[in-house]
């Protein structure tokens, strides 16, 4: 009982830990403060390897608990989010594939589009400008990290999907 407790945990803490760490500052060369997009990153490889893993509840407070953190604009961390779970759940095959190359392609559309929409929403809302080149760094390490995130969530989520079915 206790090992199927902590085998169900281990996703959420995962993905907490990535929540965290992403919310660190990271520094490049000690002057320009990439961020790579890694909670996107590993929250869409869990959605896509098991989508069963998460609840929308669970979804909506992360997300939310991440854009909280960032200090954003709160809920569009988790349309996208709930969205992807839907698509998912209702077995579209517009987002998931069994191919690692369309899934990858299909992140990096989704990625820019979310991208976009919080560019987007920084400079309407709060007015600030975006400084290109730290956008560009940190949008370039997420999409070179996902195949790196994919393995990793899609082993764990492999091996903890007989404990959680």
């Amino acid at each position: 009982m206790l090992y199927n407790l902590v085998s169900k945990s281990i996703p959420y803490l995962f993905v907490l830990f990535f929540i965290f760490f992403e919310s660190t500052p990271n520094y490049f060369f000690e002057e320009v403060m990439i961020k790579p997009y890694m909670f996107f990153t590993i929250f869409y490889c869990w959605i896509c390897s098991n989508f069963k893993q998460f609840s929308p509840i669970s979804i909506f407070f992360l997300s939310t608990l991440y854009d909280l953190i960032q200090g954003g604009i709160v809920g569009i961390t988790c349309l996208f989010f709930l969205l992807l779970h839907y698509s998912c759940r209702r077995k579209f095959n517009d987002l998931i594939s069994n191919d690692f190359k369309e899934t990858w392609f299909k992140y990096i559309l989704s990625f820019t589009a979310y991208i976009f929409i919080i560019s987007l929403t920084i400079i309407f809302f709060n007015e600030n400008k975006i400084v290109i080149k730290n956008l560009a760094l940190s949008f370039i390490f997420s999409i070179a990290l996902f195949p790196l995130f994919f393995f990793i969530v899609d082993r764990l989520s492999y091996r903890f999907r007989g404990y959680n079915e």
